[in-house]
């Protein structure tokens, strides 16, 4: 459980596209493929070292990465 890059690359893919994406459409990132400690370990250095603007959150289906707020 820790950073994967592979993750990360998606979730840097997404967030180039996200500003893109029309208001009123989902802009939430959510990856059920990878393990869930590692998306979340993944997606917190993402957030702590600056390199996306996001908030990382849980509902009932998992964890998912939320860049409008």
């Amino acid at each position: 459980m820790s950073y994967n890059q592979v993750i990360a690359d998606k979730i840097l893919e997404f967030a180039k596209l996200e500003p893109t994406t029309p208001a009123g459409t989902a802009h939430d990132f959510r990856s059920d493929e990878f393990d869930q400690d590692d998306f979340r370990d993944t997606a917190k250095k993402l957030i702590l070292t600056g390199q996306i603007s996001a908030k990382l959150q849980e509902d009932y289906s998992g964890l998912f990465i939320e860049f409008r707020q």
